[in-house]
């Protein structure tokens, strides 16, 4: 059955600062989301890399009390690194890692890396591998998922890496988070989610017209279409909401929660009513 999911990197305006404190305390966004109909939230990495494990059973303890749960957990991990650093960087996904179990998590999604491809030497692109697989098997040890994001200066910044990369690592406990290489094109992105639909595990639905944020609607991408296209292959995992419109104003004094989370709520029902059209069935 399809979950819809909220991404709580849409309710926090320094996602993309320096640092990446976040704004708000998860703990104190939780009952606006639960009031906003979400019952299923995707966690930014940076809402509980900072906290101890005391602070993490809080947060899981109120969102028990507010029927409320955390299946994903995503974490920005850097791959190529050697030495001190790399065993540093494990040292940090170790503790994402328990801070996930602590949640009952199912999958973390990560960057994998924070290099592309082509800007990787041999070298280099070995350890990222080798890294990914400890990882991989640290969170199997603990009945994790790792789904890697397609994005750009990851490993995952193509069809053609992401199934070179499935195939080097050939294991199930490493699995896909679709999201579109272009947000301007409908036809990429069904036929490259068609492309990988067998390994995809979790899907990022960002709405965007003309490079903005923009309602899932209103987006250039036909979402409607793209949705079909996860049906039509049996899709029956986590679709989760990552940014609304609203969600990025110029000026981060003017980031309005309230405001972000209705558009979300305009976004879950949109979605909602594409998937009852097609009578399939879904929780949010």
């Amino acid at each position: 059955m399809m979950r819809i999911l909220l991404n709580s990197i849409a309710l926090d305006p320094h996602r993309w600062q320096k640092g990446k404190i976040a704004h708000f305390p998860l703990s104190s966004l939780l009952s606006p989301i639960a009031e906003s109909g979400f019952h299923f939230i995707e966690v930014w990495q940076y809402h509980i890399s900072r906290e101890n494990e005391n602070s993490v059973h809080r947060i899981l303890d109120l969102g028990d009390s507010l029927g409320v749960s955390f299946p994903i957990v995503g974490a920005y991990p850097q791959l190529h690194l050697s030495g001190d650093e790399r065993n540093r960087e494990l040292d940090r996904f170790k503790r994402i890692i328990e801070f996930a179990r602590i949640l009952r998590t199912r999958i973390v999604k990560i960057f994998a890396g924070s290099k592309g491809t082509e800007e990787l030497d041999g070298k280099e692109y070995k350890r990222s591998v080798e890294f990914l697989q400890q990882m991989i098997d640290l969170a199997a040890a603990t009945d994790l998922t790792i789904t890697g994001e397609l994005h750009r200066k990851t490993l995952l910044d193509s069809i053609a890496s992401t199934r070179e990369l499935l195939a080097t690592l050939n294991t199930t406990d490493f699995r896909i988070c679709y999201q579109p290489f272009d947000f301007r094109a409908t036809e990429r992105a069904v036929t490259d989610y068609a492309a990988l639909a067998d390994v995809v595990a979790h899907v990022h639905y960002q709405g965007r017209r003309s490079g903005k944020f923009e309602s899932l609607e209103k987006s250039d991408i036909d979402y409607a279409l793209l949705t079909r296209e996860l049906i039509n292959h049996g899709f029956d995992g986590y679709v989760s909401i990552e940014f609304v419109k609203d969600c990025a104003p110029e000026k981060h004094e003017h980031f309005d929660l309230q405001t972000v989370l209705a558009n979300a709520i305009k976004d879950r029902e949109y979605l909602a009513a594409v998937l009852a059209e097609y009578e399939v069935n879904y929780q949010v």
